[in-house]
């Protein structure tokens, strides 16, 4: 008896460090990949004259949509191309598990990715574009926003990891966990050790708890101080 209590807690803190391990190893990863998709968000600006790519496209972001002309500025097409791998739109007319491999920038380890069976109809993304950067003119069309417009490209978020349906929440008030390619603070997914990944308009990235975001009742934090999420600090994000 003794023999067996023994070795079912050397089992369980083997499993535990073995996770721990996983976890940091996640963690090593996924900022890489978030602070080169910063780095290609920076060069598109420069490229298009000061515009920031679209937060999604325009329609349905499904396969079919998100590979139409009209589409090849949205986020999730524009900066993989910069990167040197297939745009969304491309996976989807010729490879969509392409998006589920590793090796593609949009990949993040540690995200809980569907099934195959339930991959056919859109894509999932477990990183998003910051939804408070591009909003509708006075005649309702959107247009892409303007790096010149970020008053704080230090503080400002631009990309960040966000929530998937599998994904455990951090904070009760969380919501908002779709896989869709935009999100706001409140979709922010804390998948490794409690802390996610979000790059700043200026290409520096940071690990954050979810408690660092929002408050208690899910509102994003007031005044704007240490994270913005507006082009102007002192425009409300919630």
């Amino acid at each position: 008896m003794i023999v067996i209590a023994i070795t079912v807690a050397l089992s369980g803190i083997s499993l535990s460090l073995f996770r721990s391990s996983k976890e940091k190893a996640n963690q090593t990863v996924a900022l890489s990949k978030m602070k080169a998709l910063g780095s290609a968000f920076a060069t598109f600006s420069v490229d298009r004259n000061g515009d920031l790519p679209f937060e999604d496209a325009s329609g349905t972001d499904d396969w079919v949509n998100a590979a139409k002309p009209e589409n090849v500025d949205a986020w999730y097409n524009a900066l993989p191309k910069i990167m040197g791998a297939m745009s969304v739109g491309e996976l989807g007319m010729q490879n969509p598990a392409g998006l589920y491999d590793e090796a593609h920038p949009l990949f993040i380890p540690g995200a809980p990715y569907p099934s195959v069976e339930k991959r056919a109809g859109s894509p999932v993304f477990a990183v998003a574009m910051n939804s408070r950067l591009q909003r509708k003119d006075p005649d309702g069309i959107k247009k892409p926003g303007k790096m010149v417009l970020i008053q704080e490209p230090a503080k400002t978020v631009v990309l960040l990891e966000r929530g998937m349906s599998g994904d455990k929440k951090t904070m009760e008030a969380q919501r908002g966990f779709d896989g869709s390619p935009k999100a706001n603070a409140r979709a922010f997914a804390a998948r490794h050790a409690q802390k996610g990944c979000l790059i700043f308009a200026d290409g520096h990235a940071e690990l954050r708890p979810a408690s660092s975001l929002l408050t208690v009742s899910g509102a994003i934090i007031v005044p704007q101080t240490a994270i913005v999420w507006t082009p102007n600090p002192d425009d409300d994000p919630n």
